[in-house]
């Protein structure tokens, strides 16, 4: 909360620094007698409204050279800055600006050399545009700028800013969540781990009691080793009681610090006593349920009864491809029914009965029932060569995925039947003695004989493999997380740089202007040009025609639709075009480099400029602000000097528009007048001088837009950074929320589709239920009769079946009566998927008992 708030902060902060706008005054001291009409007076009257900054300065206007102690020291009297507006005759200082001629206050020039030159070469666009009070108004903006500007503008520092402080709180926030997860989880589990814990100490007397009960009717080396692996659950049991108290001591906090585990060494004795409290559930649940079947207890029938569940249920998988290979199919049918006979045995005693003669049986019914799973193994692996082939194995990578294949159906099957007890099952089949060298005993061998046929069912591919490992899954979001967005803001950094370092400050960007020529008139005599020498049909005859509003807007206008690149004037301009003899305004001389240009003496232009705005203002005076002497906003002149033979060349214009900062391209290029193009010869002969004016407006155009634009102070490295981080931040925000939301709703939607199960779930439940004495009917009355075990085979499965039914019902029970918030995740789904799988079985099951019966039933009635 505190980092968002800090984001906050920052995002309100930089909104205001890159938003705000200037308000404290610049005042301005005009020293007496300079020249271009700047004077106390007219400064201060171009400077009403415009001249403000975001923090106040005087500016001291002098014509003198600056002193030493002026420039090099920062000895400026009162004033914050000096601008001296003089020239050296031998130098125009138009291309390398002289930094000497501005002061700051206690401060050596050469500290801010840069922003002295900007300052000095503001003024010189300025007078070279014919201003003379705007000059020094748009050299106080850039001083406002760059010299008096405490705050940092560009949104390329503070977007970063805000954003990287808003990013930490969400990666904090988002591991926090992840440790309560975590913490809570572990909670959780060390709660079920007690839980184990507590129930293996309740029922230690209990497990204690069958052992000995059992060892009475033991030979010695079986007693002794139930009274060992008893010996084993005991000490296991008091060493996990201690444990526990010193784990709950760690995690309540209430443990000495001296003698309190690390964070890492918490979670690694957590997890071992979780997996201590497993084993010991299943060797307690082994040992007893050992000691049940060896000491002929009642309840050894249902040991068996689980024993025989799952292999029973996969040879009946097995026997529905009995055309596939019938003579092993009929040898599996009678290893079937003699298991279950056996498992009868031990249902026909009553308790004392049992009691009895189960005892002193039950080392032979374990031989026989061992033998029997031999011969289950053995026809199955029969079976398994039959269908093995070089389709379905066809080389030593597919033969170990087969067995891990084979592997997890085994241990699946059991799991669905014992709901999820697979270790125990084990144990058990260990601790009687069963297993012929695998695990799961013959239950492994059928479970191959389904998956080579599904292996040949599929073309020799095997069954799905199982979900990648963490670390596989881990790549994609290691790339996601990682590579990817650290690539895309590399990328946007380097592009963003290079264009701020390889062109100048929005140079290059898409120009606006919409508004087309507010006016034109005309200053001086068309007839002294030269007129077209054979124009077209479509063009004006005569360059007095071509000098009309209408044609000057349709030649723009056509100009804007052929080019990508152009655009009308972005304000109201009223144009007055100056047609000057230049016999009586300048000296000229032809260009030594080019034959189409004229070369004019800099010094003489600004005094011809002078002269043409007070001409121009003689016939209209609308032109000029009489205030400044300045052309006035909306107004601009365009000089045309004619030459002796009647062609001629274009002056800069001169405008109400100033320029402001370097950034500007308004009379930025003092050669453009000083070194004028002619035109009305040669080739250009038929072209009137209408067409050449709409050039020079969308020029002037161009320039306005680009005018009073403020220099970015930020290098193209600390621009690369900016866009690097911020990118960086915005693309790892969004993606972190963007799997939180897809995560959040692929559970939701999986969680949903699981209880959508369950509940079909008790569906089948129900109607399996229904039609249980039908069932009863089918298998104990009607194929129990056609038995060749006489009927005990046919009542051990229905007793089986109704077992596992019963489990299936309970399981789903205790499934829909957890709280909701434990409806959900894997371990949730993983048990809703194992009664899923058993409710299926039982289902194919009561179907195949139907249809058998019936299949009996109609051969008995017609023969």
């Amino acid at each position: 909360m505190s980092l968002a708030g800090v984001s906050v902060v920052l995002g309100a902060i930089g909104l205001q620094q890159v938003t705000a706008q200037p308000t404290e005054p610049i005042t301005f001291v005009v020293d007496e007698g300079l020249p271009h009409g700047i004077t106390q007076e007219s400064v201060e009257a171009a400077a009403e409204g415009i001249a403000r900054g975001h923090e106040p300065f005087t500016l001291h206007v002098v014509e003198r050279e600056l002193e030493w102690d002026e420039y090099s020291n920062g000895e400026t009297g009162d004033a914050d800055i000096m601008l001296s507006i003089g020239d050296d005759p031998e130098d125009p200082d138009l291309s390398l600006h002289d930094a000497t001629r501005v002061a700051f206050a206690g401060e050596d020039y050469g500290d801010d050399y840069s922003t002295a030159a900007s300052i000095r070469e503001t003024f010189v666009n300025n007078r070279t545009l014919g201003h003379g009070p705007h000059a020094i108004i748009g050299a106080a903006l850039t001083s406002a700028d760059l010299k008096f500007d405490p705050g940092i503008r560009t949104p390329l520092l503070w977007a970063p800013l805000a954003a990287l402080p808003m990013f930490i709180a969400i990666l904090v926030m988002y591991r926090w969540v992840g440790r309560r997860r975590d913490e809570r989880a572990r909670y959780r589990a060390f709660g079920e781990s007690q839980l184990r814990l507590a129930r293996a100490v309740l029922e230690l007397e209990t497990l204690q009691l069958r052992v000995e009960v059992a060892g009475v009717q033991q030979d010695r080396p079986q007693h002794a080793r139930l009274q060992n692996d008893w010996k084993r659950v005991r000490e296991l049991t008091r060493e996990l009681a201690r444990t526990e108290q010193s784990l709950v001591a760690d995690l309540d906090r209430t443990s000495p610090p001296l003698k309190a585990r690390t964070a890492e060494q918490l979670e690694s004795d957590l997890q071992q006593f979780a997996a201590d409290t497993l084993d010991l559930q299943r060797r307690a649940d082994v040992l007893a349920q050992a000691a049940e079947v060896r000491s002929g207890h009642a309840g050894s029938r249902s040991v068996l009864d689980r024993l025989a569940l799952p292999l029973l249920q996969s040879i009946d998988e097995v026997l529905a491809h009995h055309d596939r290979y019938p003579a092993e199919a009929r040898a599996l049918q009678a290893h079937r029914a003699r298991l279950l006979a056996i498992a009868q045995e031990v249902a026909d005693h009553d308790a004392d009965e049992l009691a009895a003669g189960l005892i002193s049986r039950h080392g032979d019914l374990l031989r026989r029932w061992n033998a029997v799973e031999q011969d289950i193994r053995t026809t199955a692996q029969r079976m398994s060569r039959r269908v093995a082939s070089p389709k379905t194995i066809p080389n030593a990578a597919h033969v170990r995925t087969l067995n891990e294949s084979v592997d997890e159906r085994a241990r699946a099957r059991v799991s669905a039947a014992t709901a999820g007890a697979t270790d125990s099952f084990t144990g058990l089949r260990a601790a009687l003695g069963l297993g012929h060298g695998a695990d799961l005993g013959p239950l492994q061998a059928t479970e191959q004989v389904l998956e080579l046929i599904d292996r040949h069912a599929g073309h020799g591919q095997s069954t799905p493999p199982p979900p990648p490992s963490t670390a596989a899954s881990g790549i994609p979001y290691g790339l996601l997380l990682g590579v990817f967005p650290l690539l895309v803001s590399l990328g946007a950094g380097f592009l963003v740089s290079s264009q701020v370092e390889d062109s100048h400050i929005q140079y290059g960007r898409t120009l606006t202007g919409d508004r087309p020529l507010a006016g034109l008139q005309v200053y001086g005599d068309p007839a002294a040009l030269a007129g077209p020498v054979q124009p077209r049909e479509t063009d004006p005859q005569t360059q007095a025609d071509s000098l009309d509003l209408d044609y000057v807007r349709e030649r723009m206008a056509w100009s804007l639709e052929h080019s990508d690149e152009g655009a009308l004037l972005p304000a109201d301009v009223e144009v007055t075009v100056a047609l000057l003899p230049s016999e009586r305004y300048i000296d000229y001389a032809p260009d030594p480099e080019y034959d189409h240009r004229i070369a004019i003496d800099y010094w003489d232009l600004l005094e011809a400029q002078q002269q043409v705005k007070q001409d121009v203002a003689a016939e209209f005076p609308e032109v000029l602000d009489p205030r400044t002497g300045d052309v006035a906003l909306g107004q601009a002149i365009l000089p045309v000097w004619i030459l002796e033979d009647g062609t001629y060349a274009f002056d800069n214009f001169l405008t109400g528009e100033f320029s402001v900062g370097v950034s500007s391209r308004l009379g930025a290029y003092a050669f453009t007048g000083t070194e004028p193009t002619v035109y009305g010869t040669g080739d250009m002969a038929d072209v009137s001088i209408g067409w050449w004016i709409s050039y020079e407006l969308e020029d002037l155009g161009r320039a306005m837009e680009y005018n009073h634009l403020t220099v970015d102070q930020v290098s193209p490295a600390a621009v690369f950074w900016a866009v690097f981080f911020s990118a960086w931040t915005g693309i790892l925000t969004v993606i972190m929320l963007g799997l939180a939301v897809v995560e959040a709703g692929r559970r939701r939607v999986g969680t949903a589709a699981v209880r959508r199960q369950l509940a079909g779930l008790r569906t089948d439940l129900e109607q399996l239920a229904l039609g249980l004495d039908l069932s009863r009917l089918d298998m104990v009355a009607v194929l129990g009769l056609d038995s060749a075990t006489g009927g005990r085979a046919e009542q051990a499965d229905q007793r089986l079946y109704e077992s596992a039914l019963v489990t299936a019902w309970r399981e789903v029970d205790a499934l829909e009566r957890l709280p909701r918030r434990e409806q959900r995740g894997e371990a949730w789904e993983a048990r809703v998927r194992h009664v899923r799988r058993l409710v299926t079985t039982l289902a194919t099951q009561q179907a195949d008992v139907a249809r058998r019966a019936d299949a009996l039933l109609r051969s008995q009635r017609f023969g």
